[in-house]
Parts: structure tokens; sequence; C-alpha cells
């Protein structure tokens, strides 16, 4: 007797898939059956957690793109729909920050900023959302689903970081209304604000002394940084059915940062 054929693995694309948030949410996705392409600003620098996932069982694909290229970006999904099928759920995590006095910002690094933070959300959620409204997966019950990686650095003024805080304010509020217009398509958009998690970036803002860690972790209530694990397990629940009836949310996980207004 022919046993039954294995069920299509739903597929995901995250965005700045190489390391850090990325690599955990790819992982996070991966161990709950999503089929994974991993996206960096090369295939090859995908290639290296692409491997870990398939060897593990997963589906994953390596696929390169700079996020601000709408044609790199057009080129890279049409592959994953080709090796892996319609894409239902889009994570825009890449992003890149600078700490420099604003009165010393030049502009042409400020305008790269935005390039990536802000134009690449906007390039990477339209044309997923352009795809989940023509391959029709997002008419089925489950939708589609978009989630971007904002950052508590867009909810409050960091001293230094124009290009940073002001890119991820846009996110935030680039997200509801993204929510709002595509709540009609079945597909939800929400933001994820992380905190100070412990990544490469926060460790090279410790190590270069721009951040102190122990008054750092004074000022967090939960006293302690977060994981990438942490916000890899939001986006697993905002991706789930369980929040079907979440749209338009920014969704703050920084161990109590914003909440606390003591001093």
């Amino acid at each position: 007797m022919n046993e039954p054929a294995e069920p299509a693995r739903p597929v995901a694309v995250v965005t700045g898939a190489s390391r850090g948030l990325g690599a955990a949410m790819a992982r996070r996705l991966a161990e709950d059956g999503w089929a994974v392409a991993c996206l960096a600003t090369t295939a090859e620098r995908a290639e290296p957690i692409c491997s870990e996932l398939t060897a593990g069982g997963a589906a994953a694909l390596a696929v390169g793109a700079h996020v601000q290229d709408r044609t790199a970006v057009d080129n890279a999904l049409n592959h994953v729909e080709a090796s892996l099928g319609p894409i239902r759920l889009m994570v825009n995590n890449a992003g890149i920050a600078q700490v420099k006095p604003f009165l010393e910002t030049d502009a042409d690094d400020f305008k790269n900023i935005v390039d990536v933070n802000m134009v690449g959300v906007f390039h990477g959620s339209q044309a997923a959302a352009q795809r989940m409204v023509a391959s029709g997966v997002a008419d089925d019950e489950a939708g589609g689903s978009i989630i971007q990686v904002g950052s508590i650095a867009g909810r409050n003024g960091f001293p230094n970081r124009v290009g940073y805080c002001g890119t991820k304010a846009a996110v935030h509020h680039m997200t509801k209304v993204m929510a709002i217009d595509l709540a009609e398509h079945n597909i939800r958009v929400n933001a994820i604000a992380p905190g100070y998690i412990r990544t490469d970036m926060i460790d090279e803002l410790i190590d270069s002394g721009t951040v102190a860690e122990a008054p750092l972790n004074n000022r967090i209530p939960q006293k302690r940084l977060g994981s990438p694990e942490h916000i890899a397990s939001a986006v697993s629940w905002l991706a789930s059915t369980e929040a079907s009836y979440v749209t338009g949310e920014v969704l703050t996980v920084d161990g109590g940062w914003v909440a606390y207004g003591h001093i």
C-alpha cells in the first residue's frame, strides 16, 4: 500500500537570515514546519544556515539580494516560488545601524540606512503581498502574513542614531498602514520591536565601549539582555494561526525596557 504523500510545507522568507536574529528566526520557523528561504546579500552568505537546516531535515533555500534593490528582490522571490512554492510568510528582518552624532552624520550614510531599513521593508512587503494575492495563498483560511522587525529605537529617541531611530519608527507606522490596506486580501501585517538582544551588533557596541553592559542590564527591569530565540518565538507566534486576529500591531520584546520610565 502506498503511503500518503507528505503535505507541502508552507513557505517562509526571512531576510537578513545569515546570522543573529535572522538565523534564529529561520531555525524556529523550520522547527515549526515551514520551508524557509534564507535571504542574505548573497546566496553564499546564506548557505551555512541553510545547510544547518537541511541537515536537520528541513526544507531550506539560500537566496541572495540587496533588499533596497527592487529588481533583485523580485528575482529572489520568483526563485523562491519556483523552488519551494507559493510564499505565505515574509519576515523583513534585514537592517543596518549607525551610531554617530547628528551633526556628523554623512548624508550618504543616512540615505543608505533609509534605503535598507525603510525602502527594503517596502520592497519586501509589497513584492511578497503581490505574490500572495496572485498565487491564491491569501484566499484560504490561513491567509498570508508579513512580519517586520522594528526596534525599541522606533518607539524612543536614542542619541546619535537619527537614521536608525527614524527608519524604525517609519517601519512601525508603515506596518499599520499595510495592515489596513491588506486586510481585505486576508494578509496580516505585524511588527516586532526588539529591545537589547545579544547579537553581534550589540556585542560590537559593547566591545567598542559605545554601550556599557552593566548599566544597560540595570536599566532593563528583567536585568538581562534578551536572546535571538526570544525574538524568534515572537515571530513564530505572529506567523501562527493562534495570531489570526492580530494585525497592525507592534509587539515589543524588550524585558520591560520601554515600560520602565523611572530614573
